[in-house]
């Protein structure tokens, strides 16, 4: 029944965004033709020539066997000599994940969405250590800024839209940064933070341009862009001008997708909500797993560690060595 009542809720709030912002209005197109106009045509004889010229389509069909052409991925390592290796398993006891991430000495937060609305720690032997109330923020994705710092995402809040920045020491809110729509997945590259902003873009220092839904999340990997989108069930690539590279989307294979990590060879992995897999995107090769997963809704994957972290919507998250 919750399960439920979160999935009536968000679809609600999306249906009032869509008034509020005022996208489903009705629209009416009235001529009034002046009347000078007339005059002016009574003394033509014609008001020109038509011509039919050809120009090369600029539509790409692309078939079903081609479709990996779309992946311009260029990992250094063949994605078939991957092997994710389960570790343990961890009792998250969250009702709504929507993001997690790992610290340098191997701790593991989560993001308890909308209802809890609080960050969960854990210590790197999976033992729970604290919870942390984020209200009003509703608190969606998480990342981290420096060892001890992390920023999460507001996501469906409308008196708190932003980002909460948190010193995990202390265990409090540091700063704030105001958004000018809704924020859900971030992601750190560098110095910078990248934050998938409801329908404006993709903000940075500056805004990338481009159509984001509810519910997208976002990694930097190479100076290009990857982010899912929920609504359309793909996942997409582009330049750091938002200009799009690929697009990868097929039903068969991922549904609702949502958190989304690249490895050191620049293997895509996301999350499949409604299709409760791990997709493992590359130039050669697509990768499924489902060992185990129930709705998946967060991924974050350790660079320096090599390890890969997998969250269920609910109670239980998975850690695996990734060789």
């Amino acid at each position: 029944m919750r399960d439920i009542e979160v999935n009536v809720f968000e679809n609600e709030q999306y249906l009032q965004s869509l008034i509020e912002t005022n996208q489903i209005e009705q629209v009416d197109l009235v001529i009034k033709v002046d009347p000078r106009v007339i005059s002016i045509s009574n003394s033509l004889k014609n008001f020109g020539s038509i011509e039919i010229k050809t120009l090369s389509s600029r539509i790409r069909l692309i078939r079903a066997k081609d479709k990996q052409a779309q992946l311009q991925v260029t990992p250094t390592k063949s994605i078939k000599d991957l092997k994710l290796i389960l570790q343990k398993k961890i009792t998250t006891d969250c009702d709504n994940v929507r993001g997690c991430c790992m610290s340098v000495n191997g701790e593991y937060f989560f993001t308890d969405y909308y209802l809890r609305r609080r960050l969960t720690g854990f210590a790197s032997d999976g033992t729970f250590e604290y919870d942390m109330l984020l209200s009003p923020s509703y608190g969606f994705d998480i990342t981290f800024i420096d060892e001890k710092t992390i920023a999460i995402t507001s996501g469906d809040s409308n008196e708190h839209i932003g980002i909460d920045v948190i010193d995990t020491e202390s265990r409090r809110k540091i700063k704030f940064i105001n958004l000018p729509g809704r924020p859900y997945g971030i992601t750190r590259d560098h110095d910078s933070l990248f934050v998938c902003v409801e329908r404006r873009g993709i903000y940075k220092k500056n805004v990338i341009s481009c159509d984001l839904s509810s519910y997208s999340y976002i990694s930097v990997f190479n100076d290009k862009i990857y982010y899912t989108d929920w609504y359309d069930n793909s996942v997409v690539c582009c330049d750091l001008n938002g200009s799009r590279v690929w697009t990868f989307k097929d039903f068969s294979v991922l549904k609702s997708p949502g958190g989304i990590t690249l490895d050191n060879d620049g293997n895509v992995f996301v999350v499949g909500g409604g299709s409760s897999n791990v997709v493992i995107l590359s130039n050669d090769k697509i990768l499924t797993y489902d060992d185990g997963f129930l709705s998946p809704s967060a991924i974050f994957f350790d660079k320096q560690t090599s390890k890969l972290l997998v969250a269920n919507n609910k109670e239980i998250a998975f850690l695996y060595n990734v060789t």
